[in-house]
Order: C-alpha cells, then sequence, then structure tokens
C-alpha cells in the first residue's frame, strides 16, 4: 500500500459524494436520458478510471499471492471511479438539456401510477414507477407525495406532470402533483 497517497483518500472520497449527489440529483427530474449516451460516457471515463487507479497503486504489493486479490481490489475501485466520472460527465449534460427544455411550452399530463414503495415506516424508499409515452419511469418524490399516494384507492393513483420537451428526446419535470380522480 503506497502511504503517500493514502491522505488523500478522504478528499477524493467527499468530492466524488457530491459530484453523485448533484449528478443523481439533477437526473430525477430528466425523463429519458439516452442509454447510449450513458453507455457512451461510462465507456469513457472506464480507461481514465483504469489509469489513475494503476498509477497511484493505492493498493499494491510485491508479494505472489496478494497479486490476485490486489487486482480485484483495483477492479472494484476502477468501477467505483468510473461511476464518479459517469457522474461529472452528466453534469454539463445535464445541464444542457434543462436549458434546452426552457425554449418550450409546459404540457401538462396525468400518468398511473403503476408501483410505489411499500415501507411505511423507511423515508429513503420514496419511488414510484409510473407510465409515461408508454414507457416507465422511476421517480424519487417528496415525502408528502409519497404519503397522498399511501392513502389513495388503486385505481386512483395518478401523478400529474408538467414537463418541458427538450432535446435527445428528454423531457423535463418542471413540477409534479397526485391527484385523485
Amino acid at each position: 500500500m503506497n502511504n503517500s497517497t493514502l491522505k488523500y483518500i478522504p478528499i477524493g472520497i467527499l468530492i466524488g459524494l457530491i459530484i453523485v449527489y448533484v449528478s443523481r440529483s439533477m437526473s430525477n427530474s430528466i425523463i429519458f436520458f439516452p442509454f447510449w449516451l450513458n453507455l457512451l460516457l461510462y465507456l469513457i471515463g472506464l480507461p481514465i478510471a483504469w489509469y489513475y487507479v494503476n498509477k497511484w497503486k493505492i493498493f499494491s504489493s510485491d508479494k505472489e499471492e496478494n497479486k490476485k486479490m490486489i487486482f480485484g481490489i483495483n477492479i472494484v475501485m476502477t468501477l467505483i471511479i468510473t461511476f464518479v466520472i459517469l457522474s461529472f460527465l452528466r453534469l454539463p449534460i445535464n445541464f444542457i438539456i434543462k436549458q434546452q427544455s426552457k425554449n418550450n411550452p409546459i404540457i401538462t399530463q396525468t400518468c398511473p401510477i403503476t408501483y410505489y414503495s411499500f415501507k411505511l415506516n423507511n423515508n429513503d424508499k420514496r419511488n414510484i414507477t409510473y407510465t409515461f409515452e408508454g414507457k416507465n419511469v422511476r421517480m424519487k418524490v417528496r415525502p408528502t407525495i409519497m404519503a397522498k399516494i399511501k392513502t389513495l384507492p388503486e385505481s386512483q393513483r395518478n401523478i400529474t406532470l408538467n414537463v418541458r420537451k427538450s432535446i435527445l428526446g428528454t423531457y423535463i419535470i418542471e413540477d409534479y402533483t397526485v391527484k385523485s380522480e
């Protein structure tokens, strides 16, 4: 293990967590982000992460019996760092998508909720799935919205979205409410 680089690990972890959090919160309001673009960004980030994991040599050993374990740890670190790089590369794209959507009018659409988290005491599980333009979309919602969904009968669980169309076939959610019919 290389001790000179260990002092930067907590700072790197903190910066990585901030990048992932900001990217995920921006992505929650974007519907239909292209899979091909995610894959392309991931494939760009993978060799960058592998290069730096090998360059930093945080985990390394001269003993032959440790080589396989160190290689496995380096692969896991590469995948984690690649996810952070993916999140970082998505930030400007998400920003451009949001800015381009402001050129289009707001569309209001009511969508049926097909799934929501059943746990009443777990505030971390506030995800719903709804059908928008024939495709299932998963979204994290506010706790007040989740509480309202749980009180509605199954046939009346709908979410009303105010969205704007944007580039790359995406939509931006401006606001949402749960209404019973």
